[in-house]
């Protein structure tokens, strides 16, 4: 997307409420948001899901386009291609469906009323509301786990009014979690599956990546675990309800 900050902000603000606008018309079938908000580290825009499918969106911007009645056969997209094979490839890897927001740029206006989602491969437009949901029950992904786990800590540290400096959820890219401690220590969170047996990097390591910060870091893990409430011998599924076992943050 187009730099700097503010053009992208008000790029990601159009693409929002345009999709939030055609989520409010699906009435009582499942959707939900899984990413609403602009962070850093992401490798998609915005995440959201209908039904039991989930998809990843990139805002693009479009040069040129030409085809007939607002329906574009050919289109000249600006988008670097490590950019474009980051977000195909982590799409591929945490079974999320890919999808672009073409917005022209000159006015970062949308290229199309409604969805205005664009299968990559193809070019052609995919409307999530006419999309049937899958016939079984679909695991949640690597990314969602994350995610869902990282939101659960994330409401544990507001019930206390700790502030958060900043999060993400992608599951490799660790800590996932800063906030300031209530005796406002500099903090940081790593959230893992309960009963995980993965190593834990070393504090000092993490520490090092934030030479501005006191000398008094102090790192933590987060283990949360959950079960579907109807199917507790299955993988969590997406749309299931969940039973949540989360006893705090460890020290490290």
């Amino acid at each position: 997307m187009p730099r700097p900050q503010k053009k992208y902000l008000e790029a990601f603000q159009v693409c929002g409420k345009q999709l939030q606008a055609c989520m409010d018309e699906l009435g009582d079938r499942p959707h939900a948001w899984l990413k609403a908000e602009p962070r850093n580290p992401a490798f998609a825009d915005l995440i959201f899901r209908v039904g039991n499918r989930v998809y990843a969106v990139l805002i693009v911007r479009v040069d040129h386009a030409h085809g007939r009645r607002g329906k574009p056969t050919h289109l000249q997209i600006s988008l670097p291609t490590p950019e474009r094979d980051l977000f195909l490839t982590e799409c591929e890897r945490y079974n999320l469906t890919p999808l672009f927001f073409p917005m022209w740029v000159d006015s970062m206006a949308p290229l199309s009323m409604g969805w205005n989602l664009l299968i990559p491969e193809s070019g052609a437009f995919l409307d999530p509301a006419d999309e049937k949901d899958l016939p079984q029950p679909v695991p949640m992904g690597e990314w969602e786990l994350c995610n869902f786990r990282v939101g659960i800590v994330l409401q544990h540290l507001r019930n206390q009014n700790l502030q958060i400096l900043s999060w993400q959820d992608i599951p490799d890219i660790r800590p996932h979690i800063l906030f300031r401690a209530a005796d406002n220590a500099f903090c940081w969170v790593i959230v893992t599956a309960a009963g995980s047996s993965e190593q834990m990097p070393d504090t000092a390591d993490i520490n090092s990546r934030f030479p501005d910060s006191p000398d008094d870091i102090r790192g933590y893990v987060a283990r949360v675990d959950f079960q579907s409430a109807t199917h507790p011998a299955t993988p969590p599924a997406r749309g299931d309800s969940f039973f949540v076992r989360f006893n705090g943050l460890e020290l490290l």
